[in-house]
């Protein structure tokens, strides 16, 4: 006669307690280590939108409803240049002068420049180099030397010995006079109002320079 396999004792009252409280640490060590896990990682902080325009450095005038000062200045071959008169043109304003190496390093893409939009918007752009040097003889040197061989016909190059002119468009761009640094852009719509500058030296064949003035031409 075959002896019974004796069934499984059943668990104590004791025995079950122990294996909640087991289970209810474990829980608690696993979310304790998912919650480190999170703080750990990296937090990705996500960056404003920022445009192509923004990221070259194209400002937006103090009060881009204000009249930009007038320019009525001499340039190198001896012609007055004013800025009335080129009213229902997008005029692009350069301070600089030949002892500043970041001027100089900035013009040649700056006359490129140029030069391509007066020959896709004739009579809608024109660009004006004021140079605050105090002998023009040194300006035409400068440009009598390559890359340029000669003023280039799509600049205006006057000079503003007193920077007068320059002084103004400091102050009227930013809504106080800070020091004087070259060099320095201002964008003139066709309605003559200063709306837009960028300080310091640009590569301006970035497209972004382009986009802007352009947009400016076409409105």
């Amino acid at each position: 006669m075959s002896t019974p396999s004796p069934s499984p004792r059943p668990r104590s009252g004791k025995a079950k307690l122990v294996g909640v409280a087991v289970a209810v640490v474990l829980g608690a060590v696993i979310i304790g280590t998912a919650v480190q896990t999170l703080r750990a990682r990296p937090q990705v902080v996500r960056e404003p939108a920022v445009s192509a325009i923004e990221r070259f450095g194209i400002g937006r005038a103090a009060d881009p409803r204000l009249p930009a000062p007038p320019i009525e200045l001499v340039a190198l071959d001896g012609s007055k240049v004013s800025l009335a008169a080129a009213r229902g043109q997008v005029v692009f304003v350069n301070f600089w002068a030949t002892w500043c190496p970041p001027c100089r390093d900035e013009m040649p893409s700056m006359v490129a420049l140029g030069e391509e939009l007066a020959a896709r918007y004739p009579g809608r752009f024109k660009m004006i180099a004021v140079t605050v040097d105090e002998d023009l003889a040194v300006v035409r040197s400068f440009f009598a030397a390559p890359p340029f061989s000669g003023p280039p016909g799509a600049l205006s190059i006057v000079q503003d010995t007193d920077q007068a002119v320059t002084k103004a468009y400091y102050a009227q761009a930013r809504g106080f006079t800070p020091d004087l640094k070259f060099p320095e852009t201002y964008i003139v719509d066709k309605a003559g109002r200063l709306v837009a500058y960028v300080v310091g030296p640009r590569d301006w064949s970035d497209p972004a320079a382009r986009a802007f003035l352009e947009a400016l031409i076409r409105s």
